[in-house]
């Protein structure tokens, strides 16, 4: 029998999965010694992230196969652009001096645009079990990265960053993650061969630049410009 797609899913990604845990600046951001201008920079790119994040939920909700899965996807379309966005505005207005209007302005950096193109274009040319398993692992990385954060920081009453652990360890996180897991098997339970395969490859896919997005909070990777002529 076939194991539930979650399952064989977040197997498939188990090298992602441990990177992501031991990678510096997970380390760093637990025991609160991330730089702040890192995690401003991460935020600055996430803040981004999420304006075209909210779109692929609203593509997702638009593809929904019924009013469950359409309203959930919706409601997360809407935390993503409101909620979350929210907490990233507050942090770098009071830690950052970045205001709103500057934040608007901040632009996606290769990292971001590569992993917002990814959704994007699932969302525009795939299915909508394949757009599910694609945006998948921004919920459950985050959920499973919150919950490590919050065993590995303990006690976070005087944590630089305290509030954005907490937030992915809420038990309200938590429950959206596995609603999104209980829909991704429930699209998988209905879908060919071909397209289960395209759904792991999508989640896979993703799972990797949540990866490359987290890095690039110290790696700070640029535009890259014109080589000199010689």
């Amino acid at each position: 029998m076939m194991p539930e797609f979650t399952v064989e899913a977040w197997e498939r990604i188990a090298g992602w999965r441990d990177a992501v845990e031991t990678m510096p600046f997970i380390r760093a951001l637990a025991d609160g010694t991330l730089p702040a201008d890192a995690f401003a920079n991460y935020l600055s790119q996430d803040a981004a992230y999420l304006v075209e994040f909210s779109r692929i939920l609203a593509r997702a909700s638009q593809l929904a196969p019924d009013r469950p899965a359409q309203a959930f996807f919706a409601a997360s379309a809407h935390t993503a652009l409101e909620v979350e966005s929210a907490l990233h505005r507050d942090w770098l207005s009071a830690n950052a001096g970045l205001s709103p209007e500057a934040l608007g302005a901040v632009e996606p950096s290769p990292v971001t645009a590569a992993y917002t193109n990814h959704l994007l274009a699932t969302g525009a040319n795939g299915s909508y079990a394949e757009t599910v398993a694609a945006v998948l692992p921004c919920y459950w990385l985050y959920a499973h990265i919150g919950d490590v954060l919050l065993r590995a920081a303990g006690d976070l009453s005087d944590h630089p960053y305290a509030r954005w652990i907490s937030t992915y360890a809420d038990a309200g996180f938590q429950e959206s993650t596995r609603l999104a897991c209980g829909f991704a098997d429930a699209a998988a339970a209905h879908v060919d061969a071909g397209t289960r395969e395209r759904m792991l490859r999508a989640f896979e896919i993703s799972s990797m630049h949540e990866y490359f997005f987290f890095d690039q909070g110290l790696r700070r990777e640029p535009w890259p410009t014109p080589p000199v002529s010689r």
